[in-house]
């Protein structure tokens, strides 16, 4: 297969009838061609191919768990997507319109965004010993192998393996580098982990979208929060934010404040509100 047959099967990527699958098992067996006959340039270029096929298989997976309300699956994903365009982007810029990657990574940001998720760990660690995935040789100040990390060889990009590490410490941050590790709290009883946050806006979006590649996107901006939002509650009313208590005590305080405003822009938009708060309710 040419570089142009490949280019244009993947224009075809996010069609139903496209197999990932099939096509990505193709792309190994002339990786490894190119491979064997040292073509490097050659077998880099079906990296970036394969790379792109990855980005769509999580981004695909991403979709399915959100619809089936696993979260922090999805939210994983969502990271893995993340973590994946930065080392395509080492090696190929792609423009707007060319399979379907501005979509995705414009999505999983907006998805980011509207998920719950505000405060994370972040550990500091010493790796005591790193070995290089290419050679497999140990790598430290004095001892280096000559493979740059982020480069490719034989049509695999280079990274550092931590065999051995020390946690010196753990932090809890905003905007961490690892977002896997978001914070959850723990039944005090059971011992057992409790989903605290609540998703009612990541499901306000997903029941108006269906497939992956369909068109939505997110403005977001600040607003003041007034009266007039919650016409027809009294003060004594249960708050209609979920939070079992009246409405004078809990959203009826925040009148007169800003907020962040999250509008959608979907296929079949709805003209009803939601007022959600990160954490569950009681």
């Amino acid at each position: 297969m040419k570089n142009s047959e490949i280019e244009f099967s993947l224009s075809q990527i996010h069609n139903p009838s496209f197999s990932l699958d099939n096509f990505e098992s193709k792309l190994q067996s002339l990786k490894e061609v190119y491979v064997d006959e040292n073509k490097q340039e050659e077998a880099k270029q079906i990296w970036i191919y394969q790379t792109i096929i990855k980005i769509h298989k999580l981004f695909i997976d991403a979709f399915k768990l959100l619809q089936n309300k696993k979260y922090y699956e999805g939210w994983c994903q969502l990271e893995n997507i993340e973590i994946t365009f930065a080392s395509l982007k080492k090696h190929f810029l792609f423009d707007k319109h060319q399979f379907k990657l501005w979509h995705i990574e414009k999505s999983v940001k907006n998805l980011q965004v509207i998920f719950p998720y505000k405060l994370f760990a972040s550990s500091e660690l010493l790796k005591k010993k790193k070995e290089c995935s290419v050679c497999g040789k140990v790598i430290s100040i004095r001892n280096s192998c000559g493979h740059v990390v982020g480069e490719i060889y034989n049509g695999e990009m280079c990274h550092r393996v931590v065999t051995d590490i020390e946690i010196l410490g753990i932090s809890l941050v905003q905007n961490p580098e690892n977002k896997f590790a978001v914070m959850f709290m723990t039944d005090k009883d059971t011992g057992e982990q409790i989903d605290q946050y609540n998703y009612q806006t990541v499901d306000y979006l997903f029941q108006h979208i269906k497939d992956p590649y369909e068109f939505w996107d997110l403005e977001v901006n600040q607003k003041v929060i007034s009266g007039g939002d919650f016409k027809g509650v009294n003060r004594n009313d249960p708050c209609i934010c979920g939070s079992l208590k009246k409405f004078k005590k809990c959203c009826g305080l925040n009148i007169g404040k800003k907020y962040p405003h999250y509008e959608f822009i979907v296929p079949n938009p709805s003209a009803e509100k939601i007022f959600t708060r990160t954490i569950k309710k009681d």
